[in-house]
């Protein structure tokens, strides 16, 4: 996996921890991720609960941070 979906992965997790809307905070997430090519959502993103939204965020970053943790 290319540096971006390293420094996507590395930001999302900073912004999850600052994030004072969990509604909020997970979808600015998605977009984070939303910016790198072959990465999408499915078209009911915006109906499933807050939590099963920052479950699948959630593991997005750690696929990312493991690349990183791998690399090293």
């Amino acid at each position: 996996m290319d540096n971006h979906l390293k420094t996507v992965g590395a930001i999302s997790s900073m912004f999850s921890l600052m994030s004072n809307s969990e509604d909020k905070g997970v979808d600015q997430r998605a977009r984070f991720y939303a910016t790198i090519h072959g990465i999408s959502f499915p078209p009911d993103w915006h109906e499933l609960p807050v939590e099963e939204k920052i479950a699948r965020i959630d593991a997005l970053d750690k696929l990312a941070l493991e690349e990183v943790s791998d690399e090293n």
